[in-house]
Order: structure tokens, then sequence, then C-alpha cells
């Protein structure tokens, strides 16, 4: 469980850095021996060649890093169950996008079957078009994740939504104190119906 939570946090504190936050990536990891929490600068990771970028796929536009169809998805309920029973999920899902970040297009959310959102991270820091509308299909092709917020992050997100027009209170900052554990799926590939 560890060498996921680092992979998340990495993956996090990047894709901070990709929508204009921090200047350096940073590992919190679980003390070995104590259960402390440190933190520890971390070498800047290599960015993979994105394979995809707004390709031409039928009914669809794929983005990122591997070729994929829509074909054999699962429902979001059925990612949920798999999820729960076997404590993976590892393939694709149909969606539809609820919200797409209007900074850089770097993050999508969809509903869960309680309409809570569940936020898509794509890997690498690939990026969809900011135009996307609410309400539009996509298959999405990756691991649904537990993943932690950090409360600079959180923050990040409420930055995001401001610079996207949203009004956004100073309250709702003030209101984040702790890091915040949720699901959230870490997306290679994304195809967006047109």
């Amino acid at each position: 469980m560890k060498k996921n939570n680092t992979l998340i946090t990495i993956f996090a504190a990047g894709l901070l850095m990709s929508c204009g936050g921090a200047e350096e990536n940073t590992e919190t990891t679980e003390g070995e021996a104590t259960d402390s929490v440190t933190t520890e600068v971390v070498e800047e990771v290599e960015e993979s060649t994105l394979a995809f970028d707004g390709v031409d796929a039928g009914d669809f536009t794929l983005f990122g890093h591997s070729e994929i169809t829509a074909d054999e998805t699962a429902t979001v309920d059925e990612m949920f169950q798999e999820f729960e029973s076997t404590g993976a999920f590892n393939r694709k899902v149909e969606v539809k996008i609820d919200q797409v970040c209007q900074k850089a297009g770097c993050w999508i959310t969809f509903k869960d079957g309680e309409d809570n959102d569940v936020r898509v991270f794509f890997r690498d820091h690939f990026t969809i078009p900011t135009e996307t509308a609410s309400e539009t299909d996509a298959v999405l092709y990756g691991a649904l994740v537990m993943d932690t917020l950090d409360v600079d992050f959180q923050k990040h997100l409420l930055d995001d939504a401001k610079e996207a027009g949203q009004e956004v209170a100073q309250e709702e900052y003030d209101a984040i104190t702790e890091d915040k554990i949720e699901v959230s799926f870490d997306c290679e590939s994304i195809l967006v119906s047109k």
C-alpha cells in the first residue's frame, strides 16, 4: 500500500505543478519504524511521451498514452462493485463528464452512483480541451485508487475554480484544514465523445 500512496502523492504534486502551482515535487511517506510522516524532495519524474493528443477515433477523440476503443467497458456501478470486492479496478469505464479543469484541462470529474464527484487525474499531466461540455460521454482507461489530497492541493483546486470564473468564498479556503482521503481515477487514456 505504501507504494501506491507514494505514487499518488508524486502524481498529485506533479499535477499541481502542471496547473501552475508548487515549484518542486514533494513526497510524503510513512516512516518504517515510527509511523511518523516525513517530507522529502523527489527528483523530477521524466514525463513519458504523449501518444494521442486529440486523435480522431470514430465517434470519439482519443487523448493519452494508449490506444483504446469504446468496447468492453464497465459501468460506473460495476467499477465500484469490482473495487469494493477485489480492492482494485484497472480497465475501461464509461462515464459522463461532469466538470473539466477550466485552467488547463488537466482533470475532470464524473459522478458516482450516489451523486458524489470522482476526480480523474490524467497520467503524466496530459490534457483535454477545456471547452469539453458537461454530460459529454467518455471512456476512461486506467485505475481507480484511494488518493490523499493534501491541504495545499485542495486549495489549488479552489484556485482552479476561481480562475475559471466561479465564485469561491474565503470561507471555503478556511474550511480546508486537513488532508482528505477520497477515491479518484488515475487515467492513462480517454476517449471523449464528439
